[in-house]
């Protein structure tokens, strides 16, 4: 469904045309999908989709939701995904370049993330803090510290808790708008804060193949579903049924 930017407080004259694709993350069931009410807010300056550059300003349906530190707004909880796994001494964390676009972006040109995988293919899910200098939006390479952990292909980059800012890495809930929330003005110049009406709280059948960063990897794909269901307890997901 294409949308236009308002013509209120807008400058005067045709404005870009955006088109956005609906997601409709239900399986089945969506008439029995439940909301948060009333809507909540989602934090723009902390939320952005690095799979939709150069318009990262839309959330996709499918985007997993954090809350974050000391407040009741939330934000995109995974900021992307690695895509070389990460030995113990290694000094580059590799990532695709929407990703390293959006982490620029969201976190800054240095500072820390967390990084959150196995150290081998199904294994014990765990996160680590990791100080990073340098982001290359060019390569999607990320100058790190060593870690002294392993992490698989795929892990997750994130955002670190404790400020109002970056608190959203813990996963708590999946964004359902179909045509996507939009996190910035009129004038897709500023970040700000938007309301949706469906942020999901339970029923339905999740599918799957519409989460965005969903992992290949089976011990992060049973720990983002026990995550999920820490707020959704009753939580279904299409691939419970497929393996």
């Amino acid at each position: 469904m294409p949308f236009t930017i308002p013509s209120f407080n807008a400058i005067p004259g045709m404005q870009p045309l955006f088109v956005s694709q609906p997601r409709d993350i239900f399986y089945t069931e969506t008439d029995k999908a439940q909301f948060f009410a009333p809507p909540p807010a989602i934090d723009g300056t902390a939320s952005g989709n690095g799979s939709n550059q150069p318009y990262n300003w839309l959330l996709w349906a499918g985007m997993v939701i954090g809350k974050e530190s000391g407040s009741n707004i939330f934000a995109t909880s995974i900021i992307g995904q690695s895509t070389v796994a990460l030995t113990t001494s290694a000094t580059t964390l590799v990532t695709d370049v929407g990703t390293a676009t959006e982490l620029l972006r969201r976190l800054g040109g240095s500072g820390t993330l967390t990084l959150t995988g196995p150290p081998t293919a199904s294994g014990v899910v765990a996160s680590a803090t990791v100080t990073y200098s340098a982001v290359d939006t060019t390569t999607g390479h990320i100058t790190i510290s060593e870690t002294g952990v392993a992490f698989v292909s795929g892990s997750w980059i994130g955002p670190v808790d404790g400020t109002q800012l970056d608190g959203s890495s813990t996963v708590y809930t999946l964004l359902a708008e179909q045509n996507g929330v939009k996190v910035v003005d009129q004038l897709n110049t500023t970040r700000v804060n938007a309301y949706s009406n469906r942020i999901w709280t339970g029923g339905g059948v999740i599918n799957t193949s519409y989460i965005v960063n969903y992992p290949a990897d089976s011990s992060m794909k049973a720990y983002l579903k026990g995550a999920i269901r820490q707020s959704v307890p009753n939580a279904t997901f299409s691939d419970d049924f497929t393996g």
